[in-house]
């Protein structure tokens, strides 16, 4: 078989044609090979840099270095104390407050000179109390309620009351008459009238229920007399 020119020919242009496809395929997958005609601007795809972290270098604190303390006395020298100054006082005037006539605290009234009470009674009550402090010459009633607390009676034809002891403050009788007799727990009121002496101080005076000379009950009362304007 003769080949004609119009063969090699057209075997030419299928060889051509699978070139320039072939060409066209691996510039289609690689853009950037030496024969592109039409490079791609920029030098293609541009990659993406992340930097790694590096790590920061942490330092040490400076080295802490003591002092040199200077060396102590054998025998230190102590300091004076400071003294503090004085406070002022604020000047308060204190209001006069004149003494009222109330009677002192049981604890000054000389107990050890009382003497000891004879007799079965009870004083349920008594007026002025005990300790209570009156003008020179003051005169003044004292009142007794005496208990019967014996197991016999007190009869009013054999008992008196009597002044007994002590300073005479009275200023009637020194033997009052019993008139009534006085039972086991009965009770009986004693009424004197005394004023107080003219010497300032301590004062008692005693009385009693006598039978004769056996005293069946003994009561007192004790006073102050203040001579103080």
């Amino acid at each position: 078989m003769k080949t004609s020119i119009w063969d090699i020919l057209t075997f030419l242009l299928i060889v051509g044609i699978v070139l320039i496809a072939l060409a066209a395929l691996l510039l289609f997958i690689n853009p950037n090979l030496p024969f592109n005609p039409f490079p791609p601007q920029g030098g293609g795809l541009s990659s993406l840099f992340i930097p790694s972290p590096t790590a920061t270098v942490r330092r040490l604190p400076p080295t802490w270095t003591p002092t040199p303390r200077p060396t102590e006395a054998a025998t230190p020298t102590r300091k004076p104390t400071s003294t503090a100054a004085p406070t002022s006082t604020p000047f308060v005037i204190t209001p006069f407050v004149l003494p009222s006539p109330t009677q002192p605290p049981k604890s000054l009234l000389p107990t050890n000179e009382r003497l000891p009470l004879e007799g079965k009674c009870k004083v349920v009550s008594q007026d002025p109390a005990d300790g209570t402090s009156f003008k020179p010459g003051t005169v003044f009633t004292t009142r007794w309620v005496l208990q019967n607390t014996s197991d016999t009676n007190w009869p009013s034809d054999g008992i008196d009351v009597r002044f007994k002891s002590g300073e005479s403050m009275h200023t009637g009788k020194s033997i009052i008459d019993l008139p009534r007799t006085v039972v086991p727990g009965d009770t009986f009121e004693v009424t004197v009238t005394m004023q107080a002496p003219k010497t300032a101080g301590y004062h008692i005076t005693y009385w009693a229920f006598m039978e004769g000379l056996n005293p069946r009950c003994t009561f007192y009362v004790e006073i102050f007399t203040d001579t103080s304007p």
